[in-house]
């Protein structure tokens, strides 16, 4: 099993390698605490490593991480960010399980985004 610190510092390090490596290794055992832990980093690129951690998760309890996710700035790394949400968007609504349309169509990546924020409210602005 691969430890709960391995993971914590990866995402704190924003090492997109590593995570990208370690996405399979993210089991439901890990679920609960690295869900505890988004919502302690206080930056976004942080947010956005764990978010790209868990995307092969589709865990009940990383629901209001993914709304959450929806919010993060377009910041210099937009790409990032963008493709970013497309993975939340297909773990909050299986009808947004078109990673590759939103790939391929930012506006309508936009759209979604939007349309599920409405949809299903911001859970950082109920806590």
């Amino acid at each position: 099993m691969y430890a709960w610190e391995r993971f914590r510092s990866m995402v704190l390090a924003t090492a997109w390698d590593d995570i990208e490596f370690a996405r399979p290794r993210v089991g439901p055992e890990h679920v609960e605490a690295l869900v505890g832990f988004y919502w302690t980093l206080e930056e976004w690129p942080q947010r956005i490593a764990l978010v790209q951690l868990v995307q092969d998760r589709k865990e009940p309890a990383l629901k209001p991480v993914m709304l959450d996710v929806l919010r993060a700035p377009l910041t210099s790394d937009r790409e990032n960010v963008e493709l970013t949400m497309a993975a939340a968007l297909r773990i909050i609504d299986d009808r947004y399980d078109t990673f590759m349309r939103f790939y391929e169509d930012r506006e309508a990546l936009h759209a979604a985004v939007r349309e599920a924020r409405e949809a299903h409210g911001s859970p950082a602005e109920e806590r």
